[in-house]
């Protein structure tokens, strides 16, 4: 549990990518990627019959991007766990279908929901995340729709987080960017 306890260490908490749209301003005037906020919490405390020796994290995954003319708000229900090699795996879970999509985030206080009637998200296959050069590298590709496929690359540092997800349909890009959004923590 070392291992994933240090991988929840370096990625709960409330980051953004304020720096990188500093840094692009300040190279060439303008900004290539959308503001960005991040906020990931554990909720294992949120869950009702969770079994009492689970040895895995909930967490709540809220990402925020402003595009200018609109935001965009992604709420995700992710499981982490160890695999039989000691590597972090993600495994994505559908939101509670009773619960309402803008109060399934982390500062809700009512929130609960049960353990018993999580379902695991069929288009979303599970990303093992490798321990190296400090920190943890993921790479991973799903099939969301006929011939739209969604490619998730992630890095996790300590206070840093690389992020970069693509969806492509017939091999085109729709939606993302190769350029990877860059997440220092704040909170």
């Amino acid at each position: 549990m070392e291992k994933l306890n240090k991988f929840i260490s370096y990625s709960k908490g409330t980051f953004n990518n304020d720096n990188q749209i500093k840094e692009e301003k300040a190279a060439t005037g303008e900004v290539r990627t959308p503001e960005a906020k991040h906020i990931a919490e554990v909720c294992n405390d949120k869950i009702q019959n969770l079994p009492k020796d689970f040895n895995g994290y909930f967490m709540i995954d809220e990402t925020y991007y402003n595009h200018g003319d609109k935001v965009t708000e992604l709420h995700h229900l992710f499981l982490y766990t160890l695999n039989e090699n000691n590597q972090v795996v993600l495994t994505s879970y559908d939101l509670p279908k009773e619960i309402e999509y803008k109060d399934f985030v982390n500062n809700n206080d009512k929130l609960t929901f049960d353990y018993n009637k999580l379902e695991k998200n069929s288009k979303f296959n599970p990303i093992v995340f490798k321990e190296e050069d400090g920190g943890f590298i993921a790479e991973s590709e799903a099939e969301f729709a006929p011939e739209v496929i969604f490619t998730a690359k992630q890095k996790n540092l300590d206070g840093k987080m690389y992020v970069t997800e693509i969806f492509r349909k017939n091999g085109e890009i729709v939606s993302g960017s190769e350029e990877p959004i860059v997440y220092d923590r704040v909170k």
